[in-house]
């Protein structure tokens, strides 16, 4: 995993290794999902809302939290909220009678996308920035390098770069997953990056209640245990779920005072999944 460290971070530690316009690359080892994170800036191939950024003051509230790990994948569940009396009205409870503000957006600025087949640039925007102008599907060529520059504002400049993939193929898959069996999911493999396959447990209406993340080679084949997969909560809710996906991708992480933010390229397909 690559950590690109803000000016601002890297003061606040006596650090003088950073560069006027992006810090220091930190060599943070294990690749690993941020589900802690406080901002992301997607450029994704594939689906909706798929190149989108938001940066926040904090972490989306509940906070997802790592359940368990199997291998190359892993559940993140949310807590089930305690009680709060008197109930909170502009936050969420996060312990027993303590509410805690939703977190805000703290943009960096106008942040500005180059290596991409057509310039590109996110402005802020309510609900967090909105692509200028609207992307095509086509948004990188495999390889490509693309360099992703925040000016600053309430979060702090940075400057990060990713990898353009190849395009994902992969047939539509429908999994039924059973508790201790195990379930294989299948692409076209390309080698040249990561695999990321996410199964999402929760109504569409509301924030996802639990994750099974895999990530792994692009070697065409993901084999899920099935030991992790008796851990995964079923949904709360037979309501449409959210969409869960098989993706190819290239990922930094930059650290921010607020926590990290995760800058991705990839190429994705949606899958289905059932948990009787």
């Amino acid at each position: 995993m690559r950590i690109v460290a803000t000016m601002a971070a890297l003061a606040a530690c006596g650090d003088s290794g950073a560069t006027p316009d992006a810090g220091v690359l930190v060599d943070a080892g294990p690749d690993d999902h941020h589900p802690d994170r406080v901002g992301f800036v997607n450029l994704v191939e594939g689906g909706f809302t798929s190149v989108f950024a938001m940066i926040q003051d904090g972490p989306e509230l509940p906070t997802l939290t790592l359940a368990a790990r199997d291998g190359d994948c892993a559940i993140y569940k949310r807590a089930l909220n305690p009680r709060c009396d008197p109930a909170c009205t502009d936050g969420a409870c996060t312990a027993t009678d303590t509410c805690t503000p939703w977190p805000k957006n703290a943009g960096a600025g106008t942040i500005t996308v180059s290596g991409l087949r057509s310039p590109l640039a996110f402005r802020g925007g309510q609900f967090g920035y909105v692509p200028e102008p609207p992307p095509g599907e086509d948004l990188f060529a495999p390889g490509a390098q693309i360099r992703v520059t925040a000016p600053g504002d309430v979060t702090p400049a940075f400057t990060a770069s990713v990898t353009g993939v190849a395009a994902l193929e992969a047939p539509f898959q429908n999994l039924t997953l059973v508790d201790g069996r195990d379930s294989t999911v299948t692409w076209t493999a390309a080698g040249d990056a990561r695999i990321q396959v996410a199964l999402v447990v929760g109504w569409h209406g509301a924030p996802y209640e639990a994750m099974l993340l895999c990530e792994t080679a692009d070697d065409g084949e993901l084999l899920i245990p099935g030991a992790i997969i008796a851990k995964l909560p079923r949904a709360s809710s037979s309501l449409e779920s959210h969409p869960s996906w098989i993706m190819r991708f290239d990922r930094t992480t930059v650290a921010v005072p607020g926590g990290p933010i995760e800058i991705i390229a990839g190429s994705q397909v949606f899958l289905h999944f059932t948990h009787p």
